[in-house]
């Protein structure tokens, strides 16, 4: 049967994720952090992997996933987009090595010119905007102090449009900025800047069908990475009390000692598959990550709805209760592949069997 224990309504639940949700609920085994600290230690770890974001209807301040990318990452995933959007026949990238660094990442032979910038967050509205005004104008300079060499480069092309794109843009005090550099860049009338040129912020919203083609792609965002039998047996170890509930629990499946001892593990292998793989998710694509987190959290909430007591009794019952998760996932997270939605609803099991959510009625039959 399952356990609607009193304290467990929506109402007091944490917002829906797999990182912050409600009780002790399991987070994630990276390094030394413990997938069962509780939320506010959690919090005080993450801060700095997190912006602080308001949740509505009660749920109060909670953290938000972000995506903090490195350069490097940012610049490449923009060539990417630009690439697809254009024609990789019609994108120029610009190496900043061995000649480079002229203020432009790439350009198009259409006269567009694109510089990526990523600043390191968390950061407040007010500290971005001038950590991305700052970028722009030094880049922007570039374009005067370093004409010779962009011109040799640009060729017969004239830049029409420099297309400033960040991860995040929220200031429209950077708009105004930009349309002051445009017009000081134009008063310099260098030979390869149009009579018409202008500056434009962008995100990868602008880019949106191009984006969703990527994460469409049938390559995984994520690879799951197994974990050693090592720290599967430490962690079992070091969680002692969770083990021990989950075995009671499978016991009642009629399972031998040593049988539900080897599905536990491999249960709890699962689990941490998955919590490493979406705390990789959380970095990289934070709304894949709250979507797929956000199915786990629903699914946990209609389980003494879809499974009452009496209904889940053998281990055929969990297998349908992994099935029935995995098809969530597919249609809120169609971005993830086969692996990352197996690891992580089986390993959804291992958790609600540990903290509860989850159990079996004996049977004789069985």
């Amino acid at each position: 049967m399952l356990d609607p224990r009193p304290g467990r309504t929506p109402a007091k639940a944490a917002p829906p994720t797999s990182i912050f949700s409600h009780q002790d609920c399991a987070t994630l085994y990276m390094g030394n952090i413990d997938p069962y600290h509780h939320r506010a230690e959690m919090t005080a770890r993450h801060t700095s992997n997190l912006l602080l974001a308001r949740r509505p209807r009660g749920w109060g301040a909670c953290l938000t996933a972000t995506h903090h990318y490195s350069g490097d990452e940012w610049e490449q995933y923009c060539l990417l987009l630009a690439r697809r959007h254009y024609g990789a026949d019609q994108v120029q990238e610009i190496p900043a090595r061995h000649g480079g660094d002229l203020g432009i990442e790439a350009f198009t032979f259409c006269g567009r010119a694109f510089q990526c910038y990523a600043p390191v967050e968390p950061l407040s509205t007010a500290e971005r905007y001038e950590k991305q005004r700052d970028k722009l104008s030094t880049d922007l300079r570039k374009l005067g102090t370093k004409q010779k060499d962009l011109h040799r480069l640009l060729g017969d092309v004239k830049i029409s449009n420099y297309v400033f794109l960040v991860p995040i843009f929220d200031s429209a005090q950077l708009v105004q900025h930009a349309s002051i550099k445009a017009e000081e860049v134009r008063r310099k009338n260098l030979p390869f800047i149009a009579a018409d040129f202008k500056v434009s912020i962008a995100t990868d919203k602008s880019y949106a069908k191009e984006r969703n083609e990527i994460l469409e792609r049938p390559s995984s965002l994520v690879d799951i990475v197994p974990t050693p039998p090592e720290v599967v047996s430490t962690w079992m170890e070091g969680n002692s009390q969770l083990a021990d509930t989950a075995l009671t629990k499978l016991a009642k499946l009629r399972l031998p000692a040593r049988h539900a001892n080897t599905y536990l593990e491999q249960l709890v292998n699962q689990f941490l598959d998955s919590e490493n793989a979406l705390a990789r998710l959380r970095e990289k694509y934070p709304d894949q990550w709250e979507a797929a987190t956000g199915s786990k959290v629903r699914k946990e909430r209609k389980l003494v709805l879809e499974y009452p007591p009496g209904s889940t009794n053998n281990a055929a019952d969990v297998t349908s209760i992994v099935k029935s998760l995995k098809e969530e996932l597919s249609r809120q997270a169609p971005a993830l592949d086969d692996s990352f939605i197996d690891a992580m609803s089986w390993g959804s099991i291992a958790d609600w069997l540990m903290r509860c959510p989850l159990d079996f009625d004996y049977s004789e039959s069985n």
